[in-house]
This record gives structure tokens, sequence and C-alpha cells, in this order.
């Protein structure tokens, strides 16, 4: 299966958990969502050997596109969206975002 497995988090303060927004698997094209926050200069990527790649962005750039869809283009699989989670989290916040390669 080419693709790929997403997990978006706001990193816990401490020594507490991570708080997951979303999950999702899709295509090998799922990637250029993010890509074009990081080439427009609203997100930074961090590592990019797949395993995982990760980013890290606003909260504000990314959980629009998360609530509209547009994150997840014709290849979905799979997803999980946690609504009261997402809505609750403020648009300043710093979210990581990590990509793993499902090849």
């Amino acid at each position: 299966m080419l693709g790929w497995w997403f997990v978006v988090t706001v990193p816990a303060a401490g020594d507490g958990e991570d708080v997951v927004l979303a999950k999702w698997e899709t295509g090998i094209g799922g990637l250029d969502w993010i890509a074009g926050l990081v080439a427009a200069g609203r997100a930074e990527q961090l590592r990019f050997d797949g395993y995982p790649h990760r980013y890290t962005a606003r909260a504000g750039e990314v959980l629009p596109l998360l609530v509209d869809g547009s994150v997840f283009g014709a290849g979905i699989r799979r997803r999980e969206l946690y609504p009261d989670l997402i809505a609750a989290c403020p648009a300043e916040a710093l979210l990581t975002v990590d990509a793993w390669d499902q090849s």
C-alpha cells in the first residue's frame, strides 16, 4: 500500500500526553497540502525521512483544512476527527503533524 498515515497533535506541556486532533490514511499525493503550507511559509518541516515526516504549524493554518476536508484528498482510506478537541484548540497553538510513509 502506497500512501501516508497522518497524526495531528497538540504537543503536551511537561509530562502530559499529546492531544490527538485527527488521524487519517491517504494515498501517494497525501503530502501535497502540508507541502503547500511549507512552501508558503505557513508550516515548517522538521524531519523528512518518512519515519515520520514531521511538521509544525499553527492551528489556525491546519484546523480549517481539517474541518473543510481539503487535507484528505481523493485517496482517503480512513479518517478519525475529534471535533470537540478541534473546536477547543486555540488558533495560535503550535501543532505537530506527523506523516508516516506507508510504502
